[in-house]
């Protein structure tokens, strides 16, 4: 069996001649670590790279673009990767000026700006200042909501959104697979004036969410037409203890317009993949039945959504994960074994799982914790 062979097995439910591998996220350092030279991968610090190419000119932001895309293939390729993580965090604003070596200016059209700063030791971009006052009043996100109905309405799925897809599955001869996206749903988690709106403003949250399903909906049949036939959607949305907010909100407001979009899927043929980590168990009927969803991306077994448990009593989902990120991070030779042969084993008795760090393997990271975990993955899968 080829790689694309074995991801297609796991999600089938089908035996394959191995446990199909992958890995959530990695950062730079570690990527760089392992590889022997800087490598173009990784989360905020792509943002700044990024930033810093746009600021530098046409030439340089292309040049970016090209290493990055590059770097990611021979990611997958040294690490030999069942799963393919296509390209990593990009952002798109190009900086008015920089006011050092890891800071940038912005600007908006109606004359507010922005600033962010790079924070090395931890791979950030972070926001230090706006001037752009948000929104802090639920009644008031009522125009944000007719604007997402409105554009909604006008949109028209583009092929360039899966340009990723179709580059990756193209480099490695559909030999190796890969997912893309489309298919998101979520109340925003980013901004309490949300969640002030799940109390007081729930027919705002239903109006967002219901624009949001329409344009998933809208995206699934250009996803099938160019040969996909796994689709991510979903969106964070749970912590360590639970769900950001209530699980009543979850079952009335999500479920039923998941279960939509999975319904349309597998209209097309295609597997509907959730992705957020945190704890499901609260509502894991829900979650893993009444939405009609496939798969759970990033399930973190650190918050009990380990393979062996989701796979055990919800035998058709998919498990994407078993090992955590703060286990490479901050725990022990030992422990990191305990938690990559425990996830393979299980992945082995149970199929229907793709193993590996659920989550972005962090900065911090002990690289003899993340080769350990690459070795034992390779012997035992």
């Amino acid at each position: 069996m080829n790689s694309y062979e074995r991801v297609m097995a796991a999600f089938s439910k089908e035996k394959s001649d191995h446990v199909p591998i992958y890995c959530g996220s990695v950062s730079s350092r570690v990527a760089s670590q392992v590889m022997g030279r800087t490598m173009y991968v990784g989360g905020g610090i792509q943002q700044y790279r990024e930033s810093l190419a746009r600021f530098r000119g046409e030439q340089a932001h292309k040049e970016f673009a090209e290493k990055s895309r590059q770097d990611a293939f021979d990611w997958n390729e040294a690490m030999d990767f069942d799963y393919v993580r296509p390209s990593y965090w990009r952002y798109r604003y190009k900086p008015t000026k920089m006011l050092d070596d890891v800071t940038f200016y912005y600007e908006r059209e109606d004359g507010t700006h922005w600033i962010m700063k790079y924070f090395d030791e931890y791979e950030l971009f972070a926001c230090m200042e706006d001037t752009k006052k948000d929104v802090d009043d639920p009644d008031l996100l009522e125009e944000e909501v007719i604007n997402t109905e409105q554009y909604s309405k006008k949109y028209v799925p583009d092929i360039s959104m899966h340009s990723d897809y179709i580059d990756t599955m193209s480099y490695f001869n559909n030999q190796r697979a890969t997912y893309t996206g489309g298919l998101a749903l979520l109340i925003p988690n980013t901004r309490e004036v949300w969640f002030e709106a799940v109390a007081v403003r729930l027919d705002l949250v239903e109006r967002y969410l219901e624009a949001l399903t329409q344009r998933a909906l809208m995206n699934i049949p250009l996803i099938a037409s160019i040969g996909a036939r796994i689709a991510y959607g979903g969106g964070d949305c749970a912590g360590n203890r639970g769900l950001f907010y209530s699980n009543e909100i979850f079952k009335t407001l999500m479920v039923p317009r998941l279960r939509r979009i999975s319904d349309k899927c597998h209209e097309y043929g295609l597997y509907h993949v959730f992705g957020s980590d945190g704890y499901f168990w609260d509502v894991a009927d829900d979650f893993y039945i009444h939405s009609g969803i496939d798969g759970h991306y990033e399930a973190d077994c650190s918050c009990g959504m380990d393979i062996r448990s989701v796979r055990t009593k919800y035998p058709h989902i998919t498990v994407i994960g078993g090992i955590s990120a703060a286990t490479l991070d901050s725990k022990s030779r030992d422990d990191v074994r305990a938690e990559v042969m425990e996830a393979v084993l299980a992945a082995k008795e149970l199929n229907g799982a793709i193993v590996g760090c659920s989550n972005l393997v962090s900065p911090t990271t002990p690289i003899k914790n993340f080769m350990l975990m690459m070795e034992l993955l390779h012997k035992y899968k």
